[in-house]
């Protein structure tokens, strides 16, 4: 894999979309998917039940749906505070992984679109069980497929040349330009996260995205 090949594109396209660029970023490195399918579909079913309740779902129903897939002992510390309400404040927090969410659909070969000047659509919960009805994660799982490497990792290194851009704006307090329209910043670190934890070994509240 040309990784220089690919750190010109996203820099063409960070240019494309109004960003600033930095052309002494290192390149990425040698990189392989760590996540078995299994694994990956897990993770995206626990971070998208806390997403839904973050959006009304009670939690209880939530909570109940996990442990009917048998999923509890794959949430986080942080999910889990939140699920049983002890920690009622992350709410917030979880609305914003919807962005994360429609990241890993992409990954997961549910949908095709996973471009940085739009954000996800309103079909997406369409792509999930209805958790309220207490829905089977089966035929989700079917249909999940993670895809190829040569996929990814153009869209990680994107993610990382626009997360450095946003955080230099941000240090530097720099102007931002009304046009292109952009998505917000939160936007391009919830889809790197998604992207980055699929190639890496780290638990997910510790991947590290470093600029």
């Amino acid at each position: 894999m040309d990784n220089e090949a690919i750190r010109q594109k996203s820099l063409s396209k960070a240019k494309r979309l109004g960003y600033p660029v930095n052309s002494h970023l290192p390149l990425l490195g040698d990189i392989k998917i760590e996540r078995s399918l299994e694994e990956f579909v897990d993770r995206m079913l626990c971070l998208y039940t806390c997403v839904a309740c973050s959006y009304g779902l009670p939690k209880k129903i939530g909570w109940a749906w996990l442990a009917q897939e048998g999923l509890l002992e794959k949430v986080t510390t942080g999910e889990s505070l939140y699920l049983r309400e002890k920690d009622p404040d992350a709410g917030e927090k979880y609305k914003t992984h919807v962005e994360t969410i429609w990241a890993m659909t992409w990954i997961a070969s549910l949908q095709d679109e996973l471009e940085f000047d739009k954000t996800c659509t309103n079909e997406m919960v369409s792509m999930f069980p209805n958790l309220k009805a207490s829905a089977s994660s089966e035929a989700f799982r079917s249909k999940c497929q993670l895809r190829e490497l040569d996929e990814v990792v153009p869209k990680i290194d994107l993610a990382y040349c626009l997360h450095w851009a946003v955080g230099y704006e941000s240090l530097n307090k720099a102007e931002i330009p009304k046009k292109p329209k952009r998505i917000r910043p939160y936007i391009i670190v919830n889809r790197r996260l998604a992207l980055e934890w699929l190639v890496c070994d780290d638990p997910w509240d510790e991947v590290h995205l470093d600029t």
